[in-house]
């Protein structure tokens, strides 16, 4: 082993339940082209395989990685653990799921001693896990080159992010990692800000993958809150002259949060508004909600934890129905879901509904009370053959959420809203004078509530007949047919609509109707192939060609087969 004066960089490898993938990032970081380094890689209590891979690259490379080992305290503590042995002049860290280029920390380095820099950051390349090919996050957004430090604060892609840094180790005399998740988010723009020079090269030398049940990939694990004691830390701890810069920063995480952990979004707005003098008197934060780079989290409303289904007729559930019930529970645990029937309905409210029930139109008679309850109450409207396949918090995000059937529907089977908005109220409006039976005695159930809906966001807010998502005014969202109506296995769907309504099986020669909204959604080959969603669409069918059901099911069959061919023309 080298002598102390010797060693230019330290890197420290946290170890928790990771062999499958450890030897890959070892096996990189025993790969680097910079002589003096040497690699920790502490084992943080892992109770799997670890120790054992840990201990074979520690004899294989003797000269380079040191195994270290310790009681299970977290990635904060772990790598605490590893800065205390470390001997380098600059620390690094790398996650023991990740990888690393081979000249990384040679060329960091080098740029560190001759720039005089304190800090240097570079690129990363996220990487699903079991994909070949990834993305490439900058380490730095803004326009100038160099930044100066100010502008670094304020353009760093990933301000909270250790491992693509490259860190002088006397920064850690002024803070260290706390026994927190999101322990970065609490500690590396206090680093950041007490940086004499931070330096950044623009090249891709981290490799991050992205993985089920790591900490970012994790749902519904109360331990996400702990990123709001990092966002108070960091403002708490940085140095002054950048505190503006660090809360700026805190605000953006805010509103990332919100999106990619929405089950917890009460919690992340409640803190911004506890603080919301804070934010909204930064000059940074107030320009960039003007300029509309920013959404202004004051005017922010969740839709409630309201699941509304509607019952009349006194007739039992089908086993379907308790089925997709059931889901709702199982993916939206803490809703309130409350059932509206004639005991709780005035069906004499209004003539239309009072006919509509008269004749028992059951459907008819809830599309005017789903309308209403939800203008009323908020939340989230359920046709009761609904099945939930995911959490549905992130549609709470929307003022109003609505979702196409086809590239040429707008459905309701599924929407929600905040009490009281304007375009559920004029929808509303529509049923008030209307009347079920015509004159002459026949129905009119032609003008459905889907047709009064579409007709209201064509007309007033700049809907597009397209099948795609889109964002209106009035912070309506439209969201597409895989998302809300059918599962397509492109790992966006939330729910599934079963038609279990007497149109349900609308046939088209050997196809049910929820055929005929696959076809729709996958008949747009050149569309799928600019996407890059045909990949997608190929790993589905692999899925469905060797599942038990295919080899029983001709209408599947022959809608694969359609889609094949529009795949082909694609190409």
């Amino acid at each position: 082993m080298e002598n102390m004066e010797q060693i230019k960089v330290s890197v420290i490898v946290p170890v928790y339940n990771v062999e499958k993938y450890l030897a890959k990032c070892l096996e990189s970081l025993a790969a680097q082209t910079l002589p003096e380094i040497e690699i920790l890689v502490v084992n943080d209590g892992s109770p799997d395989g670890s120790q054992a891979i840990i201990e074979e690259f520690a004899a294989r490379y003797p000269e380079r990685i040191i195994a270290l080992s310790k009681e299970n305290g977290g990635l904060g503590d772990a790598r605490n653990f590893g800065i205390a042995h470390a001997r380098g002049a600059f620390i690094g860290f790398v996650d023991s799921d990740d990888w690393v280029d081979p000249k990384m920390f040679e060329a960091m380095y080098n740029f560190a001693v001759r720039e005089n820099h304190q800090v240097v950051l570079c690129d990363m390349i996220s990487i699903n896990d079991g994909w070949h090919h990834g993305e490439v996050s900058r380490g730095y957004r803004g326009e100038n080159n160099p930044p100066d430090h100010y502008d670094f604060m304020l353009n760093c892609m990933n301000p909270a992010v250790a491992c693509n840094k490259l860190f002088d180790r006397n920064l850690f005399h002024i803070i260290q990692f706390p026994k927190l998740w999101y322990e970065d988010m609490g500690t590396t723009p206090v680093l950041l800000s007490y940086a004499g020079s931070i330096g950044y090269l623009n090249i891709p030398f981290y490799y991050y993958r992205q993985r089920e049940g790591s900490i970012i990939s994790s749902n519904r694990n109360p331990k996400t809150l702990e990123v709001i004691d990092a966002w108070k830390r960091a403002i708490e701890h940085c140095k002054k002259d950048y505190q503006a810069e660090v809360i700026e920063a805190v605000y953006e995480s805010i509103i990332t949060f919100m999106g990619f952990k929405p089950e917890y979004c009460d919690s992340f707005l409640g803190y911004f508004r506890e603080n919301m003098e804070l934010f909204l008197k930064n000059a940074y934060v107030e320009k960039k909600i003007k300029a509309r780079q920013l959404e202004d989290l004051s005017k922010k409303q969740l839709i409630p934890k309201k699941i509304h289904y509607f019952w009349f007729g006194g007739n039992p559930k089908s086993e379907l129905i308790e089925s997709c019930i059931a889901s709702w529970r199982k993916y939206a645990p803490d809703y309130e879901i409350i059932e509206w029937n004639e005991e709780n309905c005035d069906i004499n409210e209004c003539d239309y509904v009072r006919e509509a029930y008269e004749h028992k139109k059951w459907a008819f008679v809830a599309d005017y009370f789903r309308i209403k309850k939800i203008y009323e109450f908020g939340g989230i409207y359920v046709d009761t053959d609904m099945e939930f396949t995911n959490a549905i918090d992130s549609l709470r995000l929307n003022a109003v959420f609505f979702e196409f059937e086809s590239r040429t529907a707008v459905n309701a089977c599924i929407f929600g809203s905040v009490a009281w908005h304007p375009t559920l109220a004029r929808w509303l409006e529509t049923y008030q004078k209307d009347h079920l039976v015509r004159p002459d005695g026949s129905l009119n159930t032609s003008y459905t509530i889907v047709s009064r809906l579409t007709k209201i966001l064509l007309k007033d807010y700049q809907l597009t007949i397209n099948g795609n998502y889109q964002r209106l005014p009035a912070d309506i969202v439209i969201y597409p047919p895989n998302v809300l109506i059918v599962d397509v296995f492109d790992g966006r769907n939330l729910t599934v609509h079963h038609y279990d309504a007497s149109w349900w099986d609308v046939k088209v020669g050997l196809t049910s109707y929820k055929h005929e909204v696959l076809k729709d959604y996958f008949s747009n080959g050149q569309a799928l192939a600019d996407s890059g969603e045909a990949e997608l669409l190929r790993a589905y069918i692999f899925q469905i060609e060797n599942s038990t059901c295919w080899k029983i099911t001709k209408p599947l069959r022959i809608f694969i087969d359609f889609v094949k061919r529009l795949l082909h023309k694609a190409n």
